[in-house]
């Protein structure tokens, strides 16, 4: 029997990542502690890459006046060490978490609302949970428990989110909100007493395996207790530098590597006599010169996108509280890149201004001034009132038009401050036809 055989053609287009650009992306979203991390390890693996060392202070002197003056020495390991001044410590502004949430509680809420919230902050225990029932709230300032509830659900939303919390439960849902999470899984957080036996906690809530394992990827990102850690004012490795000149003109420096200065000795390349020992040499050639042009770059891009952020959050720069409402993608759009690239540019960096050091995340839209607040209600009341009243508009379609008109953000802020001005949901204000 003759087989036959046939030869088909298909063109597909695919998109491939090229090594250099793999590693590109990954410096780009490291911060200086682990960049330099990074390049140690690089030299360890590399011995194509050698430290470029200054001359020692003793050196130059001795050099360039013969000085007869006694240094400091340390012997160790048979090598002789100048013993120098310790590198500079730069310590960030008061950060723990009490001073962040306190800061937010400035920004975001306004006139009695910021009392109730100010007394929720003193009343979080060492973990970030409340100590006192709404109902005592409410008895305290004479507000409705409706109310205390309402404030109380915005306080979660502040940077750690879910402190403000009563439960381990109400945290995690906080922080499932916040990362994005579908729904259905979110609501299975009611059921979180049995997650310790899988099958029961998937019949509770109805969750499939795949939706159980997702659930578990969302909750390892979690942290239970938001409370904990940033108390102390611990020595910190800024990335950038941000300031005004006199003339009102945004600087940014970014500080480079601690191995920075390295350079590639080309002597094995040259004088490699086996082929595999040349093939070896060769790659490890051309990934120092990826190695350099990828810090390079990330150098370059962070200066960028910090000089654009900054140049939005200007008024920070001269009073060190103002801030606007700022999106990666109004970066993105005005630098004509990719939003992809401006987060990881921004990604876990901290930046010391003329009023300390903060992370990156700290000057973008999470923190939305109270004016700004006022903006996006008057638009939603103006949706509102201009829809048709027997097919009122959801949360999520007013969301809709309000990013149509510039404002980004997510259907439960509609939902939020649709509750503070008293409207009802679109249930309740559809009008029944006669």
């Amino acid at each position: 029997m003759r087989q036959q055989f046939e030869l088909n053609i298909n063109l597909t287009q695919q998109l491939k990542l090229t090594p250099s650009v793999v590693l590109k992306l990954h410096l780009l979203q490291l911060p200086l502690v682990s960049l330099e991390e990074f390049l140690k390890n690089e030299m360890e693996t590399n011995p194509l890459i050698e430290v470029e060392e200054e001359e020692l202070p003793v050196q130059k002197l001795e050099r360039e006046a013969g000085s007869d003056e006694s240094f400091d020495f340390v012997f160790e390991g048979g090598n002789l060490f100048v013993l120098e001044e310790s590198e500079r410590e730069v310590f960030p502004f008061r950060e723990s978490i009490y001073d962040k949430l306190k800061r937010q509680v400035l920004l975001e809420f306004d006139g009695p609302d910021r009392d109730v919230a100010l007394y929720i902050l003193e009343n979080l225990d060492y973990r970030g949970f409340l100590l006192v029932s709404e109902g005592e709230i409410s008895s305290r300032f004479g507000i409705p428990p409706d109310r205390v509830r309402e404030i109380r659900e915005r306080f979660k939303r502040l940077t750690p989110s879910g402190c403000g919390s009563y439960s381990i439960g109400e945290l995690l849902q906080v922080q499932l909100e916040e990362m994005g999470a579908p729904r259905k899984l979110i609501d299975s957080l009611s059921f979180l007493e049995y997650i310790s036996s899988p099958s029961t906690f998937m019949l509770k809530s109805g969750l499939t395996k795949e939706e159980f394992e997702e659930l578990l990827s969302y909750l390892r990102r979690c942290d239970t207790r938001p409370g904990e850690g940033g108390e102390l004012n611990t020595a910190v490795k800024p990335d950038a530098k941000v300031w005004l000149e006199e003339n009102g003109e945004v600087k940014v420096e970014v500080l480079l590597p601690k191995f920075f200065n390295f350079r590639i000795n080309s002597y094995y390349l040259k004088h490699a006599s086996r082929e595999e020992l040349k093939k070896f040499i060769r790659e490890k050639y051309q990934r120092a010169l990826w190695l350099k042009k990828a810090i390079d770059q990330r150098r370059e891009t962070l200066e960028r996108v910090l000089k654009e952020l900054f140049n939005r959050q200007k008024e920070f720069l001269k009073d060190g509280k103002t801030l606007k409402p700022v999106t990666l993608s109004e970066i993105a759009s005005s630098l004509s890149i990719h939003e992809s690239t401006v987060s990881r540019a921004l990604k876990d960096k901290l930046i010391e201004t003329p009023f300390g050091v903060y992370p990156a995340a700290f000057f973008l839209s999470k923190h939305v001034t109270s004016s700004h607040q006022e903006e996006i209600k008057r638009a939603i009341r103006e949706i509102i009132e201009s829809e048709d009243k027997k097919r009122p508009y959801s949360d999520s379609k007013i969301a809709e038009l309000l990013k149509e008109k510039g404002f980004k953000v997510a259907r439960r802020t509609v939902a939020k401050y649709r509750e503070e001005m008293g409207i009802p949901g679109a249930f309740k204000r559809k009008v029944k036809g006669g």
